[in-house]
């Protein structure tokens, strides 16, 4: 029985490596063996750079995602709309060039969803070709036919800020995050229960603070945990939520103990970028760092799932290193939790009123 497993995780390897080097990624001298060595490691590091995601060398679910859609190639399939969609780096293509013609304002996610065929049809409808929202041969041969013109906006930036003052008639809906993917469980376990806590706990007091200023807030995981506290089952509620904006709270981690500070993130794709949500991510930053004294890691585009598959503004916020022991114990304390997300409230509605 052990063998067999062993076996099933070097064919699995195997896949991993075989992927890496197609898509270019040196595997170094042991090549395809089925063992995730430190060459191996060391490719899915660079894959994971390259893609905007968490660097740690392993094959996380995220990284595993980003791998298969990093396989396809626009023209390799035909492309509709179904269900499960169509998913990869052809449709992710295919959405950054309709939206630097105009017709797609929104992240390229890479997941051939309703509003990509939407996108599709008024390109196919202003071009006079079969409206059939389709990404065939005809469909695409029309679109590389306007690569100069695609090309050359080499700083477009998506979505549009939306006038959330006049969206929703005034009313604007924040949707508040928090929750685990099953590695972060696996590779932090010591840290899992108090990381959901605090997390909660920063998320509550966000929602106080919104609510009293007028805000619609809800929240993708339950005070109970009746709904899903994984990735992807929160991104599919956040979906379904006709929110304007998500705010994720995480905690960062490090083996280097030493490590500290805050950090917020936002949605950066090919050549573009979330206008909001880099304004946002700036605003929250700017406030961690001057109220509570932490130390300025940055604001950074990334290619997360959180942010790039949720159809709204995205922030991720990683206010401190639950991995450092000071930043541990200040997070412990309430009233600290509430410090943090006073900064992170005050921060938003400062972006609502602009």
């Amino acid at each position: 029985m052990e063998k067999n497993k062993k076996n099933f995780k070097s064919e699995k390897i195997v896949d991993v490596q075989r992927r890496l080097k197609l898509l270019g990624y040196s595997l170094g001298s042991y090549d395809i063996d089925g063992i995730l060595g430190g060459e191996t490691s060391d490719a899915i590091k660079r894959f994971q750079q390259d893609r905007g995601l968490l660097v740690t060398g392993l094959m996380d679910q995220e990284t595993w995602q980003g791998l298969v859609d990093a396989g396809y190639k626009v023209g390799d399939r035909l492309l509709y709309l179904k269900y499960p969609s169509f998913r990869g780096d052809d449709v992710k293509a295919i959405q950054f060039w309709l939206k630097s013609l105009g017709f797609y304002p929104y992240n390229e996610n890479g997941i051939f969803c309703e509003k990509t065929q939407k996108a599709l049809i008024e390109f196919q409808r202003n071009l006079n070709i079969s409206d059939d929202g389709m990404a065939g041969e005809e469909t695409i041969r029309h679109l590389k036919s306007l690569r100069r013109v695609i090309v050359s906006k080499e700083t477009s930036n998506f979505p549009l800020i939306k006038n959330f003052e006049k969206s929703n008639q005034g009313k604007v809906k924040i949707i508040l995050d928090y929750g685990e993917d099953i590695e972060d469980i696996k590779n932090v376990e010591k840290y899992y229960k108090e990381k959901i806590y605090i997390c909660r706990s920063i998320v509550n007091f966000c929602r106080d603070i919104l609510v009293k200023n007028g805000v619609e807030t809800i929240l993708t995981v339950k005070e109970d945990e009746s709904q899903s506290l994984f990735l992807f089952d929160r991104i599919n509620y956040a979906n379904s939520s006709d929110a304007d904006i998500i705010l994720s709270i995480g905690l960062n981690y490090s083996i280097d103990k030493g490590a500290n500070g805050s950090s917020c993130f936002y949605f950066k794709g090919f050549k573009s970028h979330s206008i909001a949500g880099r304004r946002i991510a700036n605003l929250i930053q700017d406030k961690l760092v001057y109220k509570l004294g932490l130390l300025d890691c940055r604001v950074h585009g990334a290619g997360y799932a959180i942010l790039k598959e949720t159809s709204m503004t995205s922030v991720l916020v990683e206010p401190a290193f639950i991995s450092n022991k000071k930043e541990r114990e200040n997070l412990k304390n309430t009233e600290y939790q509430n410090k943090i997300s006073t900064a992170i409230s005050e921060a938003v509605l400062d972006f609502l009123r602009e």
